[in-house]
């Protein structure tokens, strides 16, 4: 009675099941210690590899990174000569533009090179007028100065007369390489 009740609810008394499951336990092949070292040496190997690949590839990253740091300087320092030859030319243009326009102020009569100094002045390039004036032989500039006769043009030589007193523009192009 007892072994039908235990068949009913599923419990095995004669120990088949038990039998069984030992049998499958014991069908299946069980690794032995060589065979679970030599499965952990590959292993370690493959994660040796792995370690080694990665510093290699960061070894390769610094070095590309050095490269392009070298290579952004080089191009700085050129573009960097590039823009001082470019801003020394503009310069000398500038400088051969206004040795230009003195000469030709000075081939003019008096009256023209006034008249023309005042445009240049009133087009607020004050410097300009001033290297002009400072350029000029003493002569020339006495006849262009004397033409200066009403209130606002005797006004304006006074402001060209007191930067030149003062080394303007000389002196403003100290002042700011100094500020800089």
């Amino acid at each position: 009675m007892t072994k039908v009740i235990a068949l009913l609810n599923g419990i095995d008394i004669s120990g088949n099941r038990l039998q069984q499951i030992l049998a499958q336990s014991e069908d299946r092949e069980q690794p032995d210690f060589e065979e679970i070292l030599q499965a952990r040496k590959m292993e370690s190997l493959e994660m040796d590899m792995r370690l080694r690949s990665q510093d290699q590839y960061r070894d390769e990253l610094s070095q590309m990174e050095a490269n392009l740091r070298e290579k952004t300087k080089f191009f700085d320092e050129r573009r960097e000569a590039f823009n001082d030859k470019l801003a020394k030319m503009e310069k000398g243009a500038k400088d051969k533009g206004l040795l230009e326009v003195q000469k030709t102020l000075q081939s003019l009569d008096a009256v023209q090179a006034k008249e023309q100094l005042l445009r240049i002045y009133d087009d607020e390039r004050v410097d300009e007028v001033v290297n002009i004036v400072q350029a000029m032989p003493i002569d020339k500039r006495k006849d262009i100065l004397a033409e200066f006769v009403q209130p606002s043009e005797a006004d304006k030589l006074a402001e060209i007369l007191r930067r030149i007193g003062e080394g303007y523009p000389t002196t403003s192009l100290i002042s700011q390489a100094g500020g800089e």
